[in-house]
């Protein structure tokens, strides 16, 4: 897995809020392409200009040598960012009956071997697993934010992820210079 992320290097960030700017932002930095969607054509907008906020802070940090903000993809159909990607980090909003409906999308438009990660502070992740084929590799990674500047994230497992899944979530984490709790 760790092995064809790094040849792929596409992450996918469903939902484009400030979490998922954030996030868009941090994977951008550390020289990864994003495929971003969100439904709302306002927030995909927004989303072009908080990350590009985000990087003057970023740029004071340092930026891999492969960063740039022309590597960030903006879709409004949730399969086109969906395809070839290494990675999904799913950022809508903090609703169990939304969470559920977007992550059985995306579950089944993605190879099974693809982690998915929620970004959620309060959701149980086996409640909102229950509605995939593939749970084991479905998660909570929930940032600290601002996302591009904190390096906290939590990671929480449902009763059906794999083990073998929160440690490659851990090691994708921390490649992008995150601290794993």
């Amino acid at each position: 897995w760790t092995k064809s992320l790094i040849e792929n290097k596409v992450i996918s960030i469903i939902g484009t809020g400030v979490i998922g700017a954030g996030w868009a932002a941090r994977f951008l930095a550390n020289g990864y392409t994003v495929k971003a969607f969100d439904p709302n054509k306002v927030s995909r907008e927004q989303l072009k200009i908080n990350v590009r906020t985000a990087f003057k802070s970023l740029k004071k940090i340092g930026l891999h040598k492969n960063a740039s903000l022309k590597n960030l993809k903006v879709f409004s159909k949730l399969p086109d960012a969906l395809r070839k990607t290494s990675f999904v980090q799913e950022n809508a909003p903090e609703n169990e009956k939304i969470k559920k409906n977007i992550l059985k999308q995306i579950d089944n438009l993605v190879d099974k071997n693809i982690l998915i990660a929620s970004s959620s502070s309060g959701l149980l992740p086996s409640k909102i697993q229950s509605t995939c084929k593939f749970p084991e590799r479905v998660l909570i990674g929930h940032p600290f934010n601002p996302v591009y500047l904190l390096p906290l994230v939590e990671i929480v497992a449902g009763e059906k992820t794999s083990s073998k899944s929160v440690k490659k979530l851990r090691q994708l984490y921390e490649n992008i210079g995150m601290r794993p709790l």
